[in-house]
């Protein structure tokens, strides 16, 4: 982030901001740049044409790259919305004089091209939201992705028709919505949006849920269970998920319906039949690819399926034989001048990257399994402090065993692990007296790790991940305390 320029619009920018402060990343602000529609950018002999489209995100752009033998033209999530005038409009007039350049190849995203529709209107949620929202004897919530701000323009309009205000419940989206430029070129006040809390005082108020994937399905969780501080689904309410699963989370989304359906809350939940994501379905991609008449097409982010189904759209719009690509992550892809389309023999080395909502790619394969280790066998952890002049023990050893196995003082193998740790203690300090030099505590601390996986594998037959902190203390504050592992003390002591 500090070494690479990043080019966006201006609510993108506040996202960005938004999310690094709240994961606590440093970042040099000076790195954003602020980019609008019809911005031409330099890079030595290319440059980067901005053109606006159709998407779920206000002021969305697609690319225009301009290279010594031919324009390539690259288009993420869109659609052909002919009617849409407004901060969500295609400036097709822009797209029109950008294909009169010589397209070489165009880019496209297929994730949805087996839709064999234009995806609009399929892609609106007024008529589903439209009679509730009228309905001011019940309090409405829309749970919706934070992505999703084309549906959050929607309910806007259809609670400001019906003379209702709204809440927002979604860190980012708030802080999408404070932005005045975006209210403005919507057509809304700053006044038509209310506090979670002041949506708590009134039925006629409209709340709406956003957050990521993951980050909407717990915040809708957390309600459903009464964990909220601030929101209680009641039978007063009605309920509406007006964002359909994408693919792979088809499970979580049927889940969390599954707790929903357990509130008293009225649920209504939307599905793909009854709304379409705002990306580019068959006929959309069929459009574009005519309208830009590149000689080249190359579908991108869809299952195979869908790069078949984008290609058969290409084909029809009049993309010729052999000068269509489909090709995998770490592929090369090499076009000729006149559109010739071949993959090379040579790969850029690339693979799927784990991402947990904070690291993109920065979990290794080290982490991964020792995550899967924690699942299956659990962990233990260990505790002792030693003097640090005479590295004796000053404190009982503390043991904290999770998944692993129930321990209790006359556990054998409780006592067993105990034992070795004591003993693995004792010829460190006879070390340490023997020559302070071969003293060390990283030694100590990974024999202590060895010795208690050994004792746990065999006899428990688990490996759990061992943790072992020995810390280094002034002993004159502490009175030196070896539990005993003698029955009768034991026995005695409980009986104290």
């Amino acid at each position: 982030m500090n070494n690479v320029n990043v080019y966006c619009n201006e609510l993108v920018a506040v996202v960005i901001k938004q999310n690094l402060l709240r994961m606590r990343v440093r970042s040099n602000d000076s790195r954003i740049k602020i980019i609008k529609a019809e911005d031409v950018l330099k890079f030595g002999k290319v440059s980067v044409e901005i053109f606006q489209t159709t998407a779920s995100y206000p002021e969305t752009f697609g690319y225009a790259i301009h290279t010594p033998i031919g324009t390539i033209v690259y288009m993420g999530d869109y659609v052909i919305d002919g009617s849409e005038q407004s901060y969500f409009s295609t400036n097709m007039k822009h797209i029109n004089e950008i294909a009169t350049k010589d397209v070489l190849a165009f880019i496209s995203d297929s994730e949805n091209a087996s839709r064999l529709d234009y995806t609009v209107p399929h892609h609106r949620i007024e008529k589903f939201i439209s009679a509730p929202m009228k309905d001011k004897q019940k309090r409405l919530i829309i749970g919706i992705f934070e992505e999703d701000v084309f549906k959050l323009f929607e309910v806007l309009s259809q609670a400001k028709e019906a003379g209702r205000k709204v809440a927002i419940y979604g860190r980012t989206l708030q802080k999408v919505i404070e932005n005045t430029t975006l209210l403005k070129n919507l057509g809304f006040e700053k006044n038509q949006i209310i506090s979670v809390e002041e949506f708590n005082k009134n039925n006629d108020n409209v709340l709406v849920i956003a957050g990521t994937v993951e980050g909407l399905y717990s915040q809708l969780a957390k309600i459903a269970n009464g964990n909220d501080d601030l929101v209680e689904f009641t039978e007063n309410d009605t309920l509406i998920i007006a964002t359909p699963p994408a693919a792979g989370i088809e499970k979580k989304h049927a889940e969390i319906l599954d707790e929903l359906a357990r509130t008293n809350a009225k649920l209504i939940a939307l599905s793909d039949k009854n709304i379409w994501s705002m990306k580019a379905s068959f006929e959309d991609i069929k459009f574009m690819t005519r309208i830009l008449s590149p000689k080249a097409f190359v579908p991108i982010k869809g299952l195979f399926k869908d790069l078949l189904q984008a290609e058969r759209a290409a084909k029809e719009a009049g993309v010729r034989e052999g000068h269509t690509a489909l090709i995998d992550n770490g592929q090369i892809l090499k076009i000729t001048k006149d559109g010739d389309c071949i993959i090379a023999r040579e790969e850029i080395k690339a693979s799927d990257a784990y991402i947990d909502g904070i690291g993109v790619g920065d979990i290794g394969s080290v982490v991964l399994n020792e995550r899967r280790q924690l699942a299956t066998d659990g962990a233990v952890i260990i505790g002792a402090n030693i003097d640090v002049k005479t590295k004796e023990l000053v404190s009982l050893v503390d043991m904290q065993m999770r998944g692993v196995i129930y321990i209790q003082d006359e556990n054998p193998i409780f006592k067993a692990i105990h034992k070795q740790i004591n003993d693995i203690l004792d010829k460190g300090v006879a070390t340490f007296k023997e020559d302070p030099r071969k003293f060390d505590i990283n030694d100590i601390r990974k024999e202590i790790i060895s010795k208690v996986r050994t004792i746990i594998k065999k006899d428990a037959g688990k490996q759990p991940i061992v943790l072992a902190v020995i810390n280094e203390i002034d002993g004159n504050y502490f009175e030196p305390k070896k539990r005993s592992f003698d029955n009768k003390s034991n026995n005695q002591s409980k009986g104290n």
